[in-house]
């Protein structure tokens, strides 16, 4: 495969590596919210029940979930591609920046 057929192929890939691990991750999140304060998690910050402790706890918490979850897909999807085909997960798709001469910055006109 090359080129754009290789991408969205491991897209694929990264997709069916994504939705178990971000259900695990999902289900250690309020496992270990459960296990360190009883009672309902305060995923509505707008939830009159909820505290900025607990609120900002539960951030905390999720934000690490979501960055668990990110580099477990990322190295699985990674891994399973290079099981699956021999070879390297392509690279992403590089959005050209050529729009044409950019203008001269301040420090160039000082120092020319």
């Amino acid at each position: 495969m090359a080129g754009a057929a290789s991408r969205f192929a491991f897209k694929l890939v990264a997709i069916a590596v994504a939705i178990p691990v971000g259900k695990a991750v999902s289900t250690v999140t309020s496992k270990a919210w459960e296990t360190a304060r009883p009672g309902r998690a305060p995923v509505n910050p707008r939830d009159a029940d909820s505290n900025w402790p607990d609120a900002l706890i539960w951030a905390s918490l999720t934000g690490f979930g979501a960055a668990v979850a990110q580099l477990a897909t990322t190295k699985g999807a990674d891994t399973l591609w290079r099981a699956m085909t021999g070879h390297p997960s392509p690279k992403p798709k590089q959005l050209s920046d050529d729009k044409g001469p950019k203008a001269p910055s301040a420090l160039t006109a000082i120092n020319a």
